[in-house]
């Protein structure tokens, strides 16, 4: 046999022009904030259907592929997503903004923050029902500017294609389509700054960072959770992401921390623990230290300037009640060049958890961390999304839903 030619079980291997696959589409962006690496994967991918929406670079070499391989295109700003265009941003009153439109909820216009259009009355060519997302870009007491722009027009991207799997069978289906890239590329732009430096309002003011329960935590957490509180998948993800950004031999710090830091397979030196729940941390057999402090009464931490190479903490910051206060305190203790990595998701304990959490879309919450870690003096900002897995079957929540937790992670540096 020839060299170069496939045997007969390669070439089943090959993905073919009505195959199906599992993929995962990866976008990088940038804005004048961070830099932004968005995650979706496609349990079920037709070549057939859905391979002439991506970028043609990439749809030009997806018959053929094995699994593993993968496909990458630049896609300038306005060649997939809709040209940003000065046209789309209108001048109105305060008063057109619809506080009611959300029947029995009270809803305050804020600087920077995205709202469906229908919350904008008597603006041309809005209608009360359209639920495409408009932003505030100024706001007086006798003006408000809106922009019903995508939020990612305007954004080069690079787009890559990765094909995790070859899948049995074969689509040779017409009729609907749906979009990954679409579905990709539909929100993260919420978490992108306003363009003039100002910083958005998402109203984690006074009252946005109280909490429903706003007893003292030390009788919430005094039982030990030996649970997990992101599914396996999740956790995977994360796990991958500490591994990928921790340098070797680094000196880390869990915040928050639990039974469990995450760390697998990460060439750390020494891990340092601080959380709630004295039995919980005790049982975290990978630390070498561990205290026990509640950050909402006392946010000075209790280690050296400059004595630290890393700062991790999981599903946790939007517990915080002084979260800018407790960034800028884990940059303290970070040696210059360090770094600190906070990942969450989309659950949490209700009553613990900041109220503004709760009012914010998955993607404008990393935004807002991104900018408390701004102002907390943090460099080089990076955020990280990954949506889309399929739940573990034998998860508690695989009846409830189809897919895994989404994952989510804003990290800097210590100039």
């Amino acid at each position: 046999m020839n060299a170069t030619t496939p045997s007969r079980d390669d070439k089943k291997a090959l993905l073919d022009p009505h195959g199906l696959a599992s993929i995962t589409l990866t976008a990088n962006w940038v804005d004048d904030q961070a830099s932004h690496e968005e995650q979706l994967h496609v349990e079920k991918f037709s070549v057939w259907r859905e391979a002439d929406m991506l970028p043609f670079e990439i749809a030009q070499n997806i018959v053929g592929m094995r699994s593993t391989d993968q496909a990458q295109a630049k896609v300038g700003a306005g060649e997939i997503i809709d040209s940003w265009s000065s046209a789309q941003q209108f001048s109105t009153k305060p008063a057109s903004f619809d506080r009611h439109h959300r029947r029995g909820l009270e809803v305050e216009p804020r600087i920077g923050r995205f709202y469906p259009q229908g919350f904008f009355k008597g603006v041309q060519g809005i209608y009360s029902e359209a639920i495409e997302p408009a932003r505030i870009i100024e706001l007086t007491s006798e003006r408000m500017k809106i922009d019903l722009n995508r939020p990612m027009a305007g954004y080069p991207l690079e787009i890559k294609f990765y094909l995790d799997e070859i899948l049995p069978g074969y689509d040779q289906r017409g009729g609907r389509c749906t979009s990954p890239l679409d579905e990709l590329l539909q929100f993260p732009g919420l978490a992108a700054p306003l363009k003039d430096g100002q910083e958005t309002d998402y109203g984690d003011d006074a009252n946005g960072l109280s909490r429903m329960d706003e007893r003292s935590d030390d009788s919430f957490y005094a039982n030990p959770r030996m649970v997990q509180h992101l599914d396996s998948r999740a956790l995977q993800t994360v796990n991958g992401l500490y591994k990928r950004l921790i340098p070797s031999q680094s000196e880390v710090l869990d915040l928050m921390a639990s039974f469990d830091s995450h760390l697998q397979g990460t060439d750390y030196s020494t891990l340092h623990l601080l959380g709630m729940n004295a039995k919980e941390l005790s049982s975290n057999q990978a630390a070498s230290s561990s205290v026990v402090q509640d950050l909402n009464d006392s946010s000075t931490l209790p280690y050296e300037n400059n004595s630290l190479d890393a700062i991790i903490s999981t599903a946790s910051i939007e517990y915080l009640t002084q979260p800018t206060e407790i960034l800028a305190e884990a940059l303290r203790i970070l040696r210059p060049g360090g770094l600190t990595v906070l990942s969450f998701s989309n659950r949490w304990f209700p009553t613990k958890a900041i109220r503004v959490w709760s009012e914010l879309h998955m993607f404008e919450r990393v935004g807002m961390v991104t900018q408390w870690m701004q102002r907390a003096g943090y460099t080089r900002l990076h955020t990280f999304s990954s949506r889309g897995w399929p739940r573990p079957a034998d998860d508690p929540h695989a009846g409830q839903t189809p897919f895994s937790d989404p994952v989510f992670a804003v990290w800097g540096f210590k100039p």
